[in-house]
């Protein structure tokens, strides 16, 4: 007998973070909307992406080496095909949802944050003074309609985190973001 998955929520629904795309007439200046296809992410980076591609229009970002059952991920929903409208969701790893992953609707635990912390410094070390570091995906964009290479826009999606390294006299550092 078949396992039964369980339906993922819309991205909408997740936590999220969300980007919106608007095509501008350049007759008149009026934005309209269109839809987008969206390429990436590219960047420069310490560690692999090691991006994994789902159905076509998502695309999982594994925040660590572990990629088993509970592994927490970035998962980046492309727009469909008549959307201007990027969603990036915080998920885990789980067998039991329709697409092998649980995206957070109220919030995001603290195991993840600590994963997110260190995916952003990307193998670097924690500055002793507290100081702001960031990772940046990096895509292309270009609506479905005006659809000319010289029409491609490049984009960026920050990640930023501020890091401190703080001594513990009776222990090893730590550090908090």
């Amino acid at each position: 007998m078949p396992t039964i998955k369980n339906a993922n929520s819309l991205p909408q629904n997740a936590l999220n973070r969300s980007v919106t795309f608007t095509t501008t007439n350049l007759d008149n200046g009026t934005p309209f909307s269109e839809p987008f296809i969206v390429t990436g992410p590219t960047g420069s980076f310490n560690n692999p992406l090691n991006i994994v591609t789902y159905g076509g229009n998502k695309i999982l970002i594994p925040l660590t080496t572990n990629t088993s059952e509970g592994a927490n991920y970035l998962k980046i929903w492309l727009p469909q095909p008549s959307s201007n409208k990027m969603y990036i969701t915080f998920a885990k790893k789980a067998n039991s949802m329709s697409d092998g992953y649980y995206d957070y609707i109220n919030g995001i635990p603290s195991a993840y944050r600590a994963d997110l912390r260190s995916w952003i410094l990307d193998g670097t070390s924690v500055p002793i003074t507290q100081a702001a570091r960031n990772k940046t995906l990096v895509f292309e964009a270009i609506g479905k309609n005006t659809n000319q290479a010289q029409e491609t826009i490049q984009f960026r999606v920050d990640f930023s985190g501020l890091f401190t390294q703080t001594a513990n006299p009776t222990g090893p550092t730590s550090q908090t973001a």
